[in-house]
């Protein structure tokens, strides 16, 4: 399992992918979560909004506001990432050459988790640490105080935001596994984040037969958390897919059974499979 684990580090870090999708991840955290809010803020007439749009930038609610955009967008980006940490090995071939000559199937495709978990923690600490700096430049433009969160709340979203993106990733990769290939795997993920999750969660608002349904669905759960962690819901003004559907235990339980479940799915289906 280490010699495994060390070969996918070293493959991870020669990828362009995990470099790629995680600078175009911070540079939304940054644009979308504080740029564009700055914006509009500047040019929002004195008033209740504009205080409270300012609040919501400043240090003091850095937490909350780096993660809250994880449910939909996060997600989505750390989706594609799992697909391709997996996928590209059968678009290069190169899966028959790794499982024949190094650790069995179930080491290997536990590594593969276990380095992309890695990556995706890597990037989630990198957007908070943008998201820090981004905060604290709002507030000196602004002559506001530079009043922080406890380290412990930092460290709590931060461990939010990484286990979104570990349950979003490790999902990726499992599709990936499913289909053999990159291209359906990111169709169908970009399918079931963009458009069936949103249907069923708006449907459910109007049929309650629906409701159970939108209790297990792995954006609900990520939102649900980013709620608990202080972000404001969508109902209040705050970012698409920031929900108050779950209380914190269940949101906590089903993205670690998302997780369990692509990492069971994936080893399985690699076992069972001839990969030639």
């Amino acid at each position: 399992m280490i010699s495994a684990l060390n070969a996918e580090l070293l493959l991870l870090r020669h990828r362009g992918a995990p470099y790629v999708v995680g600078a175009a991840w911070v540079t939304m955290v940054v644009g979308f979560a504080f740029l564009v809010p700055a914006v509009v803020y500047v040019n929002l007439d004195a008033g209740s909004d504009r205080d409270q749009l300012l609040a919501v930038l400043l240090p003091e609610s850095v937490g909350s506001t780096a993660v809250s955009s994880y449910p939909l967008f996060g997600g989505a980006m750390m989706l594609i990432l799992g697909v391709l940490l997996t996928g590209s090995e059968y678009r290069w071939r190169t899966w028959t050459v790794r499982l024949s000559q190094g650790p069995d199937r179930t080491q290997v495709m536990a590594a593969k988790f276990t380095a992309g978990a890695a990556a995706v923690v890597l990037i989630a600490v990198a957007a908070m640490l943008a998201a820090v700096l981004s905060s604290a430049v709002i507030a000196l433009l602004t002559d506001s105080p530079l009043d922080w969160p406890g380290a412990a709340a930092l460290l709590t979203s931060l461990g939010g935001a990484a286990l979104i993106s570990v349950a979003w990733m490790s999902v990726g990769a499992a599709l990936a596994v499913v289909f053999r290939g990159t291209s359906v795997a990111l169709a169908v993920g970009l399918l079931w984040t963009l458009a069936l999750e949103n249907t069923v969660s708006g449907l459910a608002s109007m049929f309650d037969v629906l409701e159970p349904l939108r209790s297990v669905l792995l954006g609900t759960a990520s939102g649900s958390l980013v709620a608990a962690l202080g972000a404001p819901t969508l109902e209040e003004g705050g970012t698409p897919g920031v929900v108050d559907h779950l209380g914190t235990p269940a949101a906590l339980t089903v993205l670690l059974a998302y997780t369990a479940v692509s990492v069971a799915v994936a080893v399985w289906l690699t076992r069972r499979r001839d990969i030639a």
